[in-house]
């Protein structure tokens, strides 16, 4: 079923009015749809966000949805603007609340918007850890209590990483876990494409760590600032 939005633009030019109707459509869509989508071949061809409460999104999620609350939509629209002209999918506990959140990203002209069954609705298969953008990753990483961990093949990590960043290659967790004894530590992953990461991220979660981010961005997809070894231990 396909519900139609009439999403009015006002102009205000001095004393006139002049308004214009653009036809946006919000699709619905089955979960299986959703899942199969979510991929890691197609990730990057979408964007997934779980609109329900962090505490919500924290006990299971899609293992690529970004998690944006309804109530913080309309604030956080600047973490999602680069998606404007390009697929969007919400999902929440049912597609009756997500609609709502598509209402919101149609009003700001997102022109691709699909809301997906809830987790109420179809048995998604979900992951613990938080993924997010590379937007946000940046910012995570001013915190200096945060660890870094750079899941790419080491020669990867030579040739340029974040700063901070230790070497974790996702075939290496277990001979690394020494370097994150903390299993309370906030951990900050990252790969080439977010890929690796994930699965990195999953296997640190299924070991009992809490507080794991992966950038769904990696390096290859958003412009982090990058340094070479001997730059990083000056």
């Amino acid at each position: 079923m396909k519900i139609r939005f009439l999403l009015f633009i006002v102009l205000i030019v001095n004393i006139s009015l002049i308004s214009c109707g653009i036809e946006v459509e919000v699709e619905d869509v089955k979960g299986s749809r959703l899942e199969y989508l979510n991929s890691d071949s197609n990730k990057d061809s979408i964007l997934v966000i779980d609109v329900r409460p962090y505490d919500k999104y924290k006990q299971g999620h899609l293992s690529h949805a970004i998690n944006i609350p309804l109530n913080e939509i309309k604030n956080r629209l600047r973490e999602i603007t680069d998606w404007k002209d390009k697929p969007v999918y919400v999902y929440s506990e049912t597609n009756d609340e997500s609609f709502k959140a598509a209402e919101i990203l149609v009003g700001n002209r997102f022109s691709q918007i699909y809301n997906a069954e809830g987790v109420n609705q179809y048995n998604y298969k979900t992951v613990t850890y938080n993924s997010v953008r590379g937007i946000v990753f940046e910012e995570m990483l001013k915190d200096p209590d945060a660890l870094i961990l750079d899941c790419r093949t080491k020669s990867f990590y030579d040739i340029g990483h974040i700063e901070g960043a230790i070497s974790f290659p996702i075939f290496e967790i277990e001979n690394n876990l020494d370097k994150i004894p903390d299993k309370n530590k906030k951990l900050l992953l990252y790969c080439n494409v977010g890929t690796a990461s994930s699965r990195a991220a999953y296997e640190l979660s299924n070991l009992g760590y809490t507080k794991i981010y992966n950038s769904i961005d990696g390096v290859a997809e958003y412009p982090f600032k990058l340094v070479r070894e001997e730059e990083d231990k000056n």
